[in-house]
């Protein structure tokens, strides 16, 4: 149970689970073309290091980068996670520059005359509502109809393959049984059925292991706060070794919730005092304080770097030198 609770837990959910090469592998097969599901080398299958596309973007995005053979030649399987409440219009676009990324860096790695390799970006999107985008880099751009079809063949293209929860049954996710009660419980949240029949398969739940069904609760008690509804879909659980596991976690993770959700409180009270200390310590000794650095201020949460600033601003010679350090 030391897991933290996290900002985007969704995010958490996901990559814990299709990391794991065996989640991934039977994932793939079952929601790619057929076609092209069976020209993969499927036991090839390897995830890459999350800096591979860009470091600059690893703790940003929901992404997964997956090496395989494609006939005896390299490629990659791109997938990204768009768990934001509306569609991209420009999702083409954010992964043309993505998939630009991943080429960049194979080519430094791999010299003139290796190829380049193939990649196949999958879009995995979350929400209520289905998508009215088109998966094509084509569609945002402004051709004149004059010269459209001229013009074109000069012009990047780019097609992305695009997954929508809302869109599959719950009875057509498949995979492994750790990733279809993951993509069930992605698909659940956005349209508040986490306490559907759907998810609490207990065939699913019975062939999981206790860390995959404690991160599927640990993701449920943060993306709804009702404990009793949460109690009270445990106790319809019929196996009762099961129903007595799933209610022990549960537990454990409302526990360790709570007291984190005190510390977390005491942290913010720690920096609201220690701000209010380091601008009245600017008043103190230059007389004002620009409205400017108590913005800045206010976007400082740690209370270790509040206390570090608020020495400076005893220290300081002039609000420009306090600035600077800031």
């Amino acid at each position: 149970m030391q897991e933290e609770f996290i900002h985007h837990p969704n995010d958490k959910l996901l990559k814990a689970t299709f990391s794991n090469p065996e989640n991934a592998r039977a994932f793939f097969q079952k929601h790619l073309p057929s076609g092209l599901a069976c020209a993969f080398d499927w036991e090839s299958l390897r995830l890459e290091a999350s800096t591979f596309v860009d470091p600059q973007f690893s703790a940003l995005e929901s992404d997964l980068l997956f090496s395989l053979k494609l006939q005896q030649s390299d490629a990659f399987l791109y997938l990204l996670f768009e768990h934001q409440s509306s569609e991209d219009p420009r999702m083409a676009l954010r992964l043309l520059s993505y998939t630009l990324r991943i080429w960049e860096r194979f080519a430094a790695a791999h010299p003139v005359p290796a190829k380049l390799p193939a990649i196949l970006p999958i879009v995995l999107a979350q929400g209520k509502r289905p998508w009215r985008t088109a998966p094509r880099l084509e569609d945002l751009l402004d051709l004149p109809a004059g010269i459209a079809e001229t013009i074109r063949p000069w012009q990047p293209s780019l097609n992305y393959h695009l997954l929508e929860l809302v869109r599959i049954p719950y009875d057509e996710l498949g995979g492994t049984a750790e990733g279809i009660l993951t993509l069930r419980t992605l698909k659940a949240e956005p349209v508040d059925e986490l306490f559907c029949d759907a998810l609490w398969e207990e065939s699913l739940l019975f062939a999981i292991s206790e860390s995959a069904l404690e991160r599927m609760l640990r993701y449920i008690l943060n993306a709804d706060s009702n404990v009793s509804l949460l109690k009270e879909r445990i106790r319809k659980i019929r196996s009762k070794p099961l129903q007595a596991k799933t209610m022990t976690i549960a537990d454990q993770l409302r526990q360790e919730g709570r007291q984190e959700g005190i510390q977390e409180g005491m942290s913010k009270g720690q920096a609201l005092a220690l701000r209010g200390a380091v601008l009245r310590a600017l008043e103190i000794r230059h007389g004002s304080c620009p409205s400017g650095i108590s913005d800045a201020l206010e976007a400082v949460e740690d209370p270790k770097r509040l206390g570090q600033l608020l020495e400076s601003a005893i220290r300081s010679e002039s609000i420009e030198s306090f600035a600077q350090r800031l």
